[in-house]
């Protein structure tokens, strides 16, 4: 098993509750990541999160494996040939802001296909982090997946 992971943080000038409710909420989640077409995330459901608005656009599995509100979000996700693990730690700092990290693990293949998966993964989380810090923080909608080439 390897033990190499993806990782992104920082803290977002808003509440740990309001950057949980981003990522459960479909609608918020929508303007900063992922297309979502459910009713929000619910402990052991399935959902599907799109890459684009067309209703034909590609969908990622998305199993919700678990909820703690606010601090925690833990999901697996299909990743186009095996699943993968996504940890949210949403974590209060002391002035009332939140520190977020979140943690890609799983990756297989060959050492460089791994390595290379979780760079991209890592790369990925940073831009959703700066997109939902703009949504949060300034309430200025960047989409980055919608962008992603």
């Amino acid at each position: 098993m390897n033990s190499i992971t993806a990782k992104a943080q920082t803290v977002v000038r808003a509440s740990p509750l309001a950057v949980f409710n981003a990522f459960i909420d479909a609608e918020t989640m929508s303007k900063f990541w992922f297309t979502r077409r459910d009713e929000g995330l619910h402990e052991g459901r399935t959902v599907s999160w799109y890459i684009g608005q067309a209703e034909d656009a590609y969908a990622i599995e998305v199993n919700v494996v678990e909820l703690r509100q606010p601090e925690l979000i833990r999901i697996e996700w299909w990743g186009g040939e095996y699943f993968t693990q996504v940890l949210w730690k949403i974590q209060p700092t002391d002035d009332g802001y939140t520190n977020l990290a979140i943690e890609e693990s799983g990756f297989k293949g060959s050492e460089d296909e791994i390595v290379s998966s979780a760079l991209n993964s890592t790369g990925g989380f940073n831009q959703v982090i700066i997109a939902l810090k703009a949504l949060l923080e300034h309430e200025t909608i960047i989409n980055v997946v919608d962008d992603h080439v």
